[in-house]
């Protein structure tokens, strides 16, 4: 049983001063208490886009500036006005380095490349779900069907959702992924037929509302709370499964 984590544990993890023990035991919390964990994820990009500001080569604009965003910096509290003038800080710092560079020597940054890209774990969800219809359609690889979530949750320490009713698993996998653990669901899930539902580690603890990315084959709306992250992939209409992720997405809270 851990301390109650406090604002100023809050502050001091998104400002690098906590001990590992202590850090695990904040990102615990995080994992359960998703609008704190986004208001930390926002504090986190704001600070990111400052260091980054202030490390790039580039032309820096007038020292009073810098010393203005330094104090900024150094002195806000993790409070919403606080977290309002960080924002403001970031993007004076952005537009004084990066706009002025990209008008003057140009990034070669496109709107394709510069719109976000699904995460590593949304292709191993793709290849998993690939993997799941292949084994499927294979006589000498028979489906599991049976599972245990707490049993998964002990060895792997992934949580899955509880499912909807309706929804018949046909197969259950557990699989190495890049970042550790993984597993996959393979579902017939009624209107949106078959399906597989992806969990697994991530190296970085964040907190992703559910998101469609569109491939080839089949489309995939993925999300991630704190450590874990999922995918739910199907061929089913984009606001079916949109739908259906954010109702999976809610069971893990």
């Amino acid at each position: 049983m851990f301390d109650p984590i406090t604002e100023d544990d809050l502050h001091a993890y998104v400002d690098d001063q906590l001990d590992p023990t202590r850090r695990i035991e904040v990102e615990e919390y995080l994992a359960h208490n998703p609008e704190a964990a986004a208001r930390v994820m926002a504090d986190l990009k704001d600070r990111d886009a400052l260091r980054l500001a202030f490390q790039t080569e580039l032309p820096r604009p007038r020292e009073p500036l810098l010393e203005a965003a330094r104090r900024l910096e150094r002195g806000l509290a993790w409070r919403e006005t606080g977290l309002r003038l960080r924002r403001i800080a970031a993007v004076v710092a952005l537009i004084g380095f990066g706009w002025f560079a990209h008008g003057q020597v140009g990034f070669g940054i496109t709107d394709s490349e510069a719109s976000p890209k699904p995460p590593a774990f949304v292709e191993d969800a793709l290849h998993s779900h690939e993997t799941g219809l292949l084994r499927a359609r294979m006589v000498s690889q028979p489906e599991v069907e049976a599972y245990d979530s707490a049993e998964i949750l002990a060895e792997t320490g992934i949580k899955l959702p509880a499912l909807p009713k309706e929804w018949q698993v046909r197969d259950a996998q557990v699989f190495p992924s890049r970042y550790g653990h993984s597993v996959e669901l393979v579902i017939d899930a009624s209107d949106l037929g078959r399906v597989s539902l992806f969990a697994a580690q991530t190296p970085a603890f964040d907190v992703i509302a559910p998101t469609l990315a569109r491939f080839d084959k089949a489309n995939a709306v993925y999300w991630q709370t704190g450590p874990l992250a999922y995918a739910l992939t199907g061929s089913g209409s984009d606001k079916a499964l949109e739908q259906a992720a954010t109702r999976l997405s809610h069971k893990l809270q």
